[in-house]
């Protein structure tokens, strides 16, 4: 559950007037205080004839551009409203060249200027540089059931013979073979540090994306399963791998299908990093509620949201078709004090991988997996929070008699391992952190123990 959904509506434009109208087109840039980081925004706004269009990008959580449901500039006063984000922004046009102003969004205001001068994104320090101290080779391999090529990067300690090897499994959402999010390279990270550790690492583009062939928005959780079965199959065939001690590293939505995988016997043993110990619909729901409440946003709101979108996922799961699916949502949400989510909520819930993880139960696969479990999480982590989820696979992993399997929760990190203020999803891309040392370091001695 590496990202929150903003779905974009159609741009309406507004007949306006602005004394400095020369100056209200063009990127204006802002930063808002986060307490303790800074969280860069983007207006491209332009202009025809007495009409204003915009977009709003918010670069240290996605690089979507939002289409702006409208831009008024009245008597120096400018405002811009985006409806299905629940956002209005008004400020005033100074002789300075500087909009000095504020927004409010789910009833919380924060002050926020505008200038034409860009804002440096944070430093990731991390990012390793080369010449490395080990191979690295890019190569591909097929997914014969799919009939699909995928890409990626093997990296092979230097002199490689009969070494444990793991296979990175990225969340959901299409990422490239280093899970690339908001300027960070998990994956790169992660396998730079253990290969540096004589592990060697295999990480792919998804699916459909950069190099890899197929189409990522038909794929279910079963699919992205044969995708990393492939992989593993792949691996066996070099003869610098011990073909006995292939792993799987899963990130959220990835840790299930390292679960799934894991009760087949096909990985010697298995990491999740946040992975998902809960139902779907238990997880979003909890997902939602956190992150509302790390927001301010009141437990009368959340509560009532939650109870639409569980209505409104059962219908995902039951509809025969996208007809079957729009009607559904929409007479759940028509007359509801969340009608605007409406669009939001039909875009999210159409996708196939989506309606998958809606059926996702992990009680039929932790009552099959024996082999060795390491579930790492952070107790910042709001995606999917650490409590519920490491005890859930604790206690259902060892219901089955497999004694060993380990969990650790990390009391500063959030969903990507990084050291975080209060956990949202705002905050990763304005963190230099990348990956946290201390969590890599357990993740690489508890392989090197196997």
């Amino acid at each position: 559950m590496k990202q929150l959904l903003i779905l974009s509506v159609l741009v309406l434009l507004s007949v306006s007037s602005c004394s400095y109208s020369s100056d209200i087109t063009g990127k204006w840039y802002g930063s808002i205080d986060m307490g303790g980081f800074n969280m860069r925004i983007i207006f491209d706004i332009k202009q025809s004839g007495y009409e204003y269009s915009a977009t709003m990008q918010s670069p240290d959580q996605t690089k979507e551009e939002i289409p702006v449901t409208a831009v008024t500039c009245e008597k120096n006063k400018l405002t811009i409203r985006i409806d299905n984000i629940d956002f209005l922004y008004k400020g005033k046009v100074g002789k300075d060249g500087i909009i000095r102003g504020s927004f409010t969004q789910m009833g919380q205001t924060r002050e926020l200027d505008l200038s034409h001068t860009e804002i440096a994104s944070a430093t990731h320090a991390q990012e390793p540089v080369p010449p490395f101290p080990y191979q690295a080779e890019d190569v591909t391999f097929e997914n014969d059931e799919a009939g699909i090529r995928l890409a990626g990067t093997l990296t092979l300690p230097e002199s490689a013979d009969n070494v444990t090897a793991v296979v990175l499994i990225s969340g959901s959402g299409p990422q490239n073979r280093n899970e690339e999010i908001v300027g960070h390279k998990p994956f790169l990270v992660l396998a730079d540090y253990l290969t540096r550790q004589g592990i060697a690492v295999l990480r792919f583009d998804d699916r459909g994306v950069e190099k890899s062939q197929g189409d990522y928005g038909k794929a279910t959780l079963a699919d992205f399963a044969t995708d990393v079965m492939a992989a593993v199959a792949w691996l066996k065939t070099r003869k610098e791998i011990n073909r006995d001690k292939i792993g799987l590293i899963g990130h959220s939505e990835g840790g299930c299908i390292a679960f799934m995988l894991a009760s087949q016997k096909i990985p010697a043993f298995i990491i999740t990093l946040a992975g998902v110990g809960v139902t779907g619909p238990e997880l979003l729901a909890m997902q939602r509620k956190a992150i509302f409440q790390a927001s301010a946003i009141p437990d009368a709101y959340i509560d009532q949201f939650n109870a639409y979108m569980a209505e409104a996922q059962q219908v995902a799961v039951e509809a025969k078709s996208d007809y079957e699916l729009r009607e559904g949502i929409t007479k759940i949400f028509t007359g509801a004090p969340v009608e605007n989510q409406i669009e939001q909520a039909i875009q999210q819930l159409s996708s196939p991988e989506i309606v998958a993880f809606l059926q996702y139960d992990p009680k039929e696969y932790f009552k099959n997996i024996q082999c060795p479990v390491f579930a790492l999480n952070g107790m910042r982590d709001l995606q999917v929070p650490s409590g519920e989820n490491l005890s859930a696979i604790l206690n259902g992993i060892t219901a089955n008699g497999n004694k060993n399997v380990r969990t650790k929760p990390y009391f500063h990190l959030n969903h990507l391992f990084q050291t975080a203020m209060t956990g949202l999803p705002d905050e990763y891309g304005a963190i230099e952190e990348t990956f946290n040392e201390e969590a890599l370091h357990d993740l690489s001695e508890w392989i090197k123990e196997r």
